[in-house]
């Protein structure tokens, strides 16, 4: 007997009805199909569920919970804001051209989150990924502590600054000897340079620039090293950062390109709903003050081709970066410090007076309260699908509905029958919103690609998955998630002083 073939429509349909947890025997019923094609349909869901979820990752702060990145790190409840976080990442590159980073302080109080987009390969946001955080841990150091790390360091004693929960990979030998003397070259600096008066601003300012001049004096300085090209391809592709730093309350943003960070907060004047604050403004041609800011920073003969074509000296998207030394340097430098790796014709002509670009970030403070319930960080391929409100209200969503995934717990001992109802009641209402992903990064991923204005379009979903590499490019960028939930009972008994 022939087997019925379905329409993509009716495909969709019956993927539609899965979700809804109709049976198998109802589905066959209704579009009148054998088992077969059912059990193929739910292969292929299944599948892409799997593309969705290969790079996810979960770091649990507050409470119990799974430590998929660091399984032996574990923090006592309303100890810290951050109850727990989410991370994904889907390439559209190969390789991916993102990095996640995720990492504690260790001498001073704090978590580090970053998101790196790079761009002209994935070397530099790679390298960046693993090198900021102890620039940062560094700057944030106490004087009599930041002497002591020195004092260790030039004995020869390593000193972690951070540790990390989601990279455990390692530098070869040669790298990491030159990363670890600009590293405690930098600390040695802070001891002579920086003033009693602490700023985070200027402290989180100083670390991205003195890593971005360090990608670029390592170049200079190891032209006879065996690993001079590693040093050259990293200096010569380009990354743009966003990193929080998030201390009790304390929420600081330090942002250098276009990826962004968005709080997602309930509303409290009175109505329902989500509302999103968006931390970080893009520093692109959309920009007026960057376009300002880059023109006023070169004579007036250049004023038509520094931003050419809504890009810098019709070249670059973001108007900052880390590496993009072409932008940087000039060109005779570059003849002289690149000529063994790189084309002469990399050179940009109308490069007249460098440098153009800059890492330097520009930095936000934000106070949590306890209605700030997440903090969304992303690469612009998220961006570039859906816009913030859109983000938030599906993590809301996805907040809301997750509750079903887990046991029914009542509130405490002694409940009565009324609060058994209220507390199904709002297990029913969250039976709507249940969530197909445990994580809340894979959750906006789902919808950032297969969402429309009638819901979660799974052919549309399949058919961005499943393009082929060297094409998909031009459909979708990389898109790298995390999503930092708030411990609302911390926000709520935090003293406003501290």
């Amino acid at each position: 007997m022939k087997l019925k073939s379905l329409s993509l429509q009716e495909k969709v349909k019956v993927l539609a009805r899965m979700d809804a947890g109709a049976s198998m025997r109802a589905i066959c019923t209704e579009f009148d199909i054998k088992s077969s094609t059912f059990y193929d349909i739910k292969k292929k869901k299944k599948e892409v569920s799997q593309l969705l979820r290969q790079n996810e990752g979960v770091v649990q702060v507050s409470g119990c919970g799974d430590h998929e990145w660091s399984p032996d790190e574990f923090t006592p409840a309303a100890t810290y804001s951050i109850d727990s976080v989410d991370s994904n990442q889907l390439a559209s590159n190969s390789p991916i051209e993102d990095k996640l980073a995720v990492a504690r302080c260790l001498h001073t109080t704090g978590y580090l989150f970053g998101v790196f987009d790079g761009h002209g390969g994935p070397e530099c946001s790679q390298v960046v990924a693993k090198r900021l955080f102890d620039y940062i841990a560094a700057s944030l150091l106490p004087r009599a502590e930041l002497r002591r790390v020195v004092a260790e360091m030039q004995a020869g004693s390593p000193v972690a600054l951070t540790q990390v929960y989601n990279d455990t990979s390692e530098f070869v030998s040669e790298l990491q000897e030159i990363y670890d003397a600009s590293l405690l070259r930098y600390c040695n600096q802070l001891l002579t340079s920086v003033s009693e008066d602490f700023s985070m601003e200027e402290a989180l300012a100083r670390a991205f620039s003195q890593l971005d001049g360090d990608l670029g004096w390592e170049v200079e300085e190891n032209q006879r090293s065996a690993v001079l090209e590693p040093l050259v391809r990293v200096a010569l592709s380009g990354s743009v950062a966003c990193v929080a730093h998030v201390d009790g309350p304390h929420l600081h943003l330090a942002n250098t390109g276009d990826c962004g960070a968005v709080l997602g907060s309930q509303r409290q004047d009175g109505g329902s709903g989500w509302q999103a604050l968006r931390l970080t403004q893009d520093h692109a041609w959309e920009n007026p003050a960057e376009v300002e800011r880059i023109v006023s920073e070169h004579p007036p003969f250049e004023a038509e081709n520094v931003i050419k074509d809504q890009r810098l000296l019709g070249i670059l998207m973001p108007f900052r970066a880390f590496g993009d030394f072409r932008f940087k340097w000039d060109r005779e430098k570059q003849i002289n410090v690149t000529q063994r790796y790189a084309d002469h014709n990399s050179i940009i002509p109308t490069s007249l007076t460098p440098p153009y670009l800059t890492a330097l970030p520009e930095v936000t403070y934000h106070r949590l309260r306890p209605h700030d319930r997440f903090l969304l960080m992303a690469s612009d391929g998220l961006w570039e699908c859906m816009i913030p409100l859109d983000c938030v209200t599906l993590v809301g969503e996805y907040m809301s509905g997750r509750q079903t995934l887990q046991p029914v717990r009542l509130p405490k001992k002694g409940v009565t029958l009324g609060e058994v109802e209220q507390v199904l009641e709002q297990r029913l209402k969250g039976l709507i919103l249940k969530p197909v992903d445990t994580s809340a990064a894979t959750h906006l991923i789902r919808h950032a690609l297969g969402g429309s204005d009638m819901g979660l379009d799974h052919a549309r979903l399949s058919h961005s998955l499943t393009l082929p590499p060297e094409i998909r490019r031009y459909f979708r960028d990389d898109i790298s998630i995390h999503v930092i939930f708030f411990d609302s009972n911390f926000l709520r008994v935090c003293p406003i002083e501290m």
